[in-house]
């Protein structure tokens, strides 16, 4: 059950989220029975919707990071449901002319609107809550998803499940690549040999930081240690040929892209091209760096020559 979710996240996330929408929808325009004004004003149906809707967008940019996520639950509650009065009485004024006029005299005005009043708060409230938990599980993947991938920078390996129901932890520098096919995940390490996991590579992707590995197709990710692209024959999946990849910050891939799309340029030309916000010295060393990783070459005199790409397996890298 695990693997199909994981297998299958992206969907099932959504259609969640456009479950919990149109659930949310239909509660609010099929129980508007207790505002005798659906029939009449159907529209001020849609601006109390917009009104709970801003209730929610606050919680999740606002008060969450803010407060919940800091560990201030009182005053996240406190906020809440201050937010949640406000609301239900912006919805009570928005209808009370149409309450009003649909006030039999044998009902007590000020009771039956204070009925309504605590009908709508307790209703928004349901949605509320359902809202927050919703969020907060999400917020809890999250926390674990980061917490992984901390781990596996601290400890420079990555815990896999394997078929037989034990563990491997694999060193980062052995891993090569990640490949899924047929829903058969392989780690393939640079021993020549290949270890079958359980967890699907969509999992591997969260759990593993963007920063170490480039997607190769939508079921391959290699990683910038070892490779940046691997020529396959006779469509086998094992590696024939492996091409040492050099990671570049992304002023040295400014400068790397410069040269590429301008052959035989010289310093003065990367500079102006550079717009002048970086100074000679910096320059000077990022092209000295390139050089010693084998990505360009000087060619030509000193005075009249200019920089060329002899290596393009290149990365760029925060």
């Amino acid at each position: 059950m695990n693997k199909f979710f994981q297998a299958h996240k992206k969907g099932i996330i959504f259609f969640l989220n456009l479950l919990f929408w149109l659930i949310t929808t239909v509660v609010f325009v099929r129980f508007s029975a207790i505002r005798p004004v659906c029939n009449t004003h159907i529209y001020k149906e849609f601006v109390c919707v917009l009104m709970i809707l801003c209730v929610v967008l606050i919680t999740r940019w606002i008060t969450i990071p803010n407060f919940f996520s800091c560990g201030r639950f009182g005053a996240f509650w406190s906020v809440s449901v201050c937010m949640l009065f406000a609301a239900t009485l912006f919805e009570v004024l928005l209808i009370q002319p149409e309450i009003t006029d649909k006030i039999h005299l044998h009902y007590n005005r000020t009771n039956y609107l204070l009925a309504i009043y605590i009908s709508i708060f307790l209703r928004d409230s349901c949605f509320f809550a359902w809202f927050l938990v919703f969020r907060l599980y999400t917020l809890q993947k999250d926390a674990f998803r980061t917490k992984q991938r901390a781990l596996v920078m601290e400890h420079q390996s990555v815990q896999f499940s394997l078929p037989d129901q034990n563990e491997a932890s694999i060193p980062l520098d052995r891993i090569v690549y990640i490949q899924e096919t047929d829903h058969i995940t392989q780690v393939h390490c640079t021993e020549d040999n290949s270890i079958t996991i359980v967890e699907p590579l969509s999992y591997c992707k969260e759990m593993i930081p963007s920063s170490l590995w480039s997607a190769e197709g939508s079921d391959k990710m290699v990683f910038h240690q070892h490779l940046s692209e691997f020529i396959q024959l006779n469509q086998k999946t094992e590696i024939r040929e492996i091409k040492t990849v050099a990671l570049l910050n992304k002023r040295q891939f400014k400068i790397f892209e410069i040269i590429r799309q301008n052959p035989n340029c010289n310093t003065t030309f990367i500079t102006e091209c550079l717009g002048g916000k970086i100074s000679n010295r910096t320059i000077e060393r990022d092209i000295s760096s390139l050089r010693s990783k084998g990505v360009i070459d000087y060619q030509g005199q000193k005075k009249g020559g200019g920089y060329t790409i002899c290596h393009s397996s290149v990365v760029e890298i925060d």
